[in-house]
């Protein structure tokens, strides 16, 4: 059997096809883990949205909840502001979810939900005195924050795997041709 250059060729494109196949799979895997990573990690991520919307209820029913006898403007605004903190958090989730590979997206998502905890602690700030935050919803907050973090690591994880494969060629020529990104962890 002779060995020309009519095998040679055929032989090295056959393996480079399989090469750029095996690159694309496994791209597109560590692409389906982030996503599910992610999928998981919304859940917990939309936990805060039901703890918000509990805490106004309870304070919109209390007798003491949105306003005190002391300083009422001030405790509407603080209300106010953990009102839009929440909603600017859903937009971000909701995008996120849309594409959890996106860079700009988890940097929207991580400025949210840094905007949501800084609001919620300037409710239950033990100075603000004149604000009425049931203990119960002040110890979920903080159980939720302890929670989250399994599925956060998880994720980030995924996102540095995805990374690392995205940055060794065949992959980084692969994933420049379909116009994929590296992703960007959550803190």
């Amino acid at each position: 059997m002779e060995f020309g250059l009519t095998t040679a060729i055929g032989l090295t494109i056959g393996l480079s096809f399989f090469w750029w196949l095996g690159a694309y799979t496994r791209l597109k895997r560590l692409r389906q883990d982030v996503q599910q990573c992610f999928v998981n990690l919304e859940a917990w991520f939309g936990r805060y949205q039901v703890l918000v919307q509990e805490a106004i209820t309870a304070a919109a029913t209390s007798p003491h909840g949105w306003r005190t006898q002391m300083a009422p403007e001030l405790s509407v605004s603080l209300w106010t502001r953990l009102q839009v903190a929440s909603s600017h958090a859903a937009v971000a989730l909701a995008r996120m979810s849309e594409n959890p590979l996106s860079r700009n997206l988890a940097l929207n998502l991580m400025a949210a939900e840094s905007d949501l905890n800084t609001s919620w602690l300037n409710l239950v700030n033990p100075d603000n005195y004149y604000v009425h935050m049931p203990d119960e919803l002040k110890q979920r907050w903080l159980e939720l924050r302890v929670l989250i973090q399994p599925d956060m690591e998880r994720f980030n994880e995924a996102v540095r795997a995805y990374n690392a494969a995205i940055a060794m060629a065949p992959a980084k020529w692969l994933a420049k041709a379909m116009g994929w990104r590296s992703a960007h962890i959550l803190q």
